[in-house]
């Protein structure tokens, strides 16, 4: 979506533009574009700036195809290890909160054995999701 523009400047937000690979491709396709001077993207921010020559450029038509570029669905994902993937990262999150609350709900009723293996099935649960996202976890 366009956030913000002013004479000369537009800038776009868009989750695509997180990619390394996706925001790169939009740099180079929108740098190709008509009357576009300079082109940057902020990848952590998910955020695309562009400056481009007011009198050789028609603002409107512009925005629409920065958008264009910026919001366009992503394909969808056809490998079987994707869908695997999800449904184990749904799982793991569903354990972990299910666990939680059993261990919880034991410890709250004194059942110090059914809590503390509760807590150790959680806690499995929790070390699975932590090593599926350790990458994105310290950045």
């Amino acid at each position: 979506m366009i956030v913000n523009t002013v004479s000369g400047r537009i800038r776009v937000r868009s989750n695509r533009l997180k990619s390394k690979k996706i925001s790169e491709n939009i740099r180079r396709e929108a740098t190709a574009l008509a009357g576009v001077g300079h082109v940057r993207i902020n990848p952590a921010a998910g955020s695309l700036v562009v400056s481009y020559d007011t009198r050789l450029v028609d603002t409107t038509a512009l925005e629409d195809q920065l958008e264009a570029l910026c919001l366009a669905p992503s394909a969808p994902a056809t490998g079987k290890r994707s869908s695997v993937s999800k449904h184990l990262n749904r799982a793991t999150k569903v354990g972990m909160m299910t666990t939680l609350a059993t261990s919880l709900a034991y410890g709250a009723l004194g059942n110090k054995r059914a809590h503390v293996g509760f807590g150790t099935a959680f806690v499995a649960f929790a070390g699975m999701h932590l090593l599926r996202y350790q990458r994105t976890l310290l950045r």
